[in-house]
C-alpha cells in the first residue's frame, strides 16, 4: 500500500512539474518590440585602392651566372659563421651550464 501511494505521489508531482504554465500578459503590449539590430550611422566609404607596381622580371641567365659566385660566397660566410663560431660557443656554454653528461636524468 505504501509503495502505491509513493508511486502515485511521484506521478502527480512529475505531471505538475512538467505542465507548462500559462503565458503571462505582457506589461508592454502598447509598444512594438525593439528592432533586432541597430544600423547606426552610415559607414565611411572605403579608402581608395593603392596600385602596387608589378614585380620586376627575373634576372637573365647571364646575370644569374654573374651573381651565382657571390651568392655562394654569402652562403659559405653565413653558414660558416653559424657552424664554425656560434655553434661551438653554444655547445661549450651548455656543457659548462648542464655538464658534459647532458641534462637528461637516468631512468633506471
Amino acid at each position: 500500500m505504501q509503495a502505491r501511494r509513493w508511486l502515485w505521489q511521484t506521478v502527480v508531482v512529475v505531471t505538475l512539474c512538467a505542465t507548462p504554465l500559462p503565458a503571462q500578459p505582457s506589461a508592454y503590449r502598447d509598444h512594438p518590440p525593439p528592432p533586432l539590430s541597430y544600423d547606426g550611422p552610415p559607414l565611411p566609404p572605403p579608402p581608395p585602392a593603392i596600385l602596387v607596381p608589378a614585380a620586376p622580371p627575373p634576372p637573365s641567365p647571364a646575370m644569374r651566372a654573374i651573381y651565382a659566385p657571390f651568392y655562394a660566397a654569402g652562403l659559405v660566410l653565413h653558414y660558416g659563421w653559424i657552424y664554425g663560431v656560434e655553434a661551438p660557443i653554444y655547445v661549450f656554454h651548455r656543457a659548462l651550464h648542464f655538464g658534459v653528461e647532458n641534462d637528461v636524468a637516468d631512468r633506471r
